[in-house]
């Protein structure tokens, strides 16, 4: 009997994404700011969020980004905030409330008609961030391989072991917004988990920013073609 021996060539390839929204018409873009749960994080999540996608967009991007010295939608949100909490306490029905303003806000065409007049029409990027650690401790399925001392053969052990581990979450909810009219073109919502095991220790700030890594190209595909890099492989 006769054995062949297959061979193959491995071609790197990539894969033009389009845009999820045509941005031609516009030459700026501003990164207006985004709602956050009000004392969830010790994180300036919105001032966060806002410059590293100034940042990316730079590089990507053929508009004009624009760096107001604070994110705009920061003083509509301080004006809700002074109305609903006293000395900065927050009680359920104030933060429900907050969320309820909020959103009409979002959805406030007015509002973003006089903001993108205000930056000469803009492309406006805002939303929703938020960025929540939480506790995933519990047992878990556990395989390991034992030698009985009498025989020294091994055997295969099942059984449950419970891990200390701790998750951190981010998910935004991006809205993309024509500055000239006010009107919502798109709405798109990400969300990116990290694990971590009792032994890493990691800070809050630190996952945040490696969560961002990894929602950031998704963010920017929506206004910006992509290329996904792959491999494609050739038999003889």
């Amino acid at each position: 009997m006769t054995h062949g021996c297959a061979s193959f060539v491995e071609i790197p390839i990539e894969t033009p994404l389009q845009s999820k929204i045509d941005v031609s018409r516009f030459r700026r873009v501003l990164v207006a700011g985004f709602i956050t749960e009000p004392g969830a994080s010790d994180i300036e999540l919105s001032s966060e969020t806002s410059r590293l996608l100034q940042n990316q967009l730079r590089s990507v991007s053929r508009l004009q980004v624009l760096e107001p010295d604070r994110p705009p939608l920061h003083d509509a949100l301080d004006r809700v905030k002074s109305n609903l909490a006293e000395d900065d306490r927050w009680t359920k029905a104030s933060r429900e409330n907050f969320r309820l303003e909020a959103d009409k806000i979002l959805t406030d065409a007015e509002y973003w008609r006089r903001l993108g007049e205000e930056y000469q029409n803009p492309l406006i990027v805002t939303g929703r961030v938020s960025f929540e650690e939480q506790s995933r401790s519990g047992f878990q399925a556990d395989e390991r391989v034992v030698r009985d001392p009498a025989t020294s053969r091994a055997r295969l052990v099942r059984g449950n072991r419970f891990l200390e581990r701790k998750a951190f979450t981010l998910s935004a909810d991006f809205v993309f917004v024509d500055g000239k009219t006010g009107e919502t073109l798109h709405k798109e919502k990400f969300s990116e988990e990290i694990l971590y095991s009792e032994d890493q220790k990691v800070s809050p700030l630190s996952s945040y920013f490696e969560l961002m890594d990894r929602l950031l190209p998704n963010f920017l595909g929506v206004i910006a073609p992509q290329r996904i890099r792959g491999t494609r492989i050739l038999l003889p």
